[in-house]
C-alpha cells in the first residue's frame, strides 16, 4: 500500500484528534478529518477544534464525501 492522505476518526476532538492531526500536518501528510466519525464529550472544545483545524491543517468531510472522494481516486 502507498497512502498519500491520512483520514483521522475518533474521539475527544480537542485532545487526541488534534495532537494527531497536528502530528500528521508536521510531517506533511495531506489529512481528512471524517467529521461524521469524530466528537468529544466537550461540545465548545470540539466545535473550536474543527474550526482550527478545517482548511488550514485538514479538510473535514462528511462520510458519504469521503466515499466520493476514495471513489474518484482523488484523495
Amino acid at each position: 500500500m502507498r497512502p498519500d492522505t491520512l483520514i483521522l476518526a475518533g474521539i475527544n476532538t480537542h485532545a487526541c484528534i488534534r495532537a494527531t492531526a497536528v502530528d500528521a500536518y508536521q510531517r506533511d501528510w495531506p489529512l481528512v478529518l471524517a467529521s461524521d466519525c469524530i466528537d468529544s464529550y466537550d461540545r465548545e472544545h470540539h466545535d473550536i477544534s474543527l474550526k482550527y483545524m478545517k482548511d488550514k491543517m485538514a479538510r473535514v468531510l462528511k462520510n458519504d464525501e469521503i466515499e466520493a472522494m476514495l471513489n474518484a481516486g482523488a484523495a
